[in-house]
């Protein structure tokens, strides 16, 4: 019997314990005629980034500063390119527009200005240069439906071509 709680023990906390993921969305609003993109991160997981990128013990999320930085580090870490010849190109000029928590998550809030290209690479570090484990998830949504992109490890550019 002891045998048998302690082995429900070990399962049930392996599993609470939760993995590092992120979940982007990409879409295009056409009342504003931009495509939106929205970074979910974790909260503790995007505190946990902040001790490390600011170096500063009890940096909070409350914080209207946090938060900024946090942005920051999530435009810096984000990238969409025009795919030219197979390759990706210059990366479009994302306008970052703000952050807020939502509950458990850290939401992030960029822009770009018209319409995505027809084909388009994805660069997803965010988090994965200070967690080995994070796996970022990409949804790009057209009217033809959605389409995803996972990142994990040493994951670079990935493409997607937009119908």
């Amino acid at each position: 019997m002891t045998v048998l709680l302690a082995a429900l023990g070990l399962s049930l906390s392996a599993a609470a314990h939760r993995m590092p993921l992120s979940m982007t969305t990409v879409v295009y609003n056409e009342v504003s005629g931009s495509v939106e993109i929205v970074h979910k991160l974790h909260r503790h997981d995007a505190e946990q980034a902040m001790l490390e990128v600011i170096e500063e013990p009890g940096a909070d999320l409350m914080e209207v500063p946090v938060q900024a930085r946090l942005a920051l580090y999530t435009e810096a870490h984000f990238q969409i390119a025009r795919v030219v010849n197979g390759e990706p190109g210059q990366p479009l000029a994302l306008e970052l527009v703000g952050a807020e928590l939502d509950g458990d998550y850290a939401l992030i809030y960029q822009e770009y200005p018209g319409q995505l290209p027809s084909e388009i690479a994805v660069r997803d570090d965010i988090l994965r240069d200070l967690f080995p484990q994070q796996v970022n998830r990409v949804n790009v949504t057209t009217e033809a439906g959605t389409q995803s992109l996972v990142f994990k490890r040493d994951d670079g550019w990935l493409q997607l071509v937009l119908e």
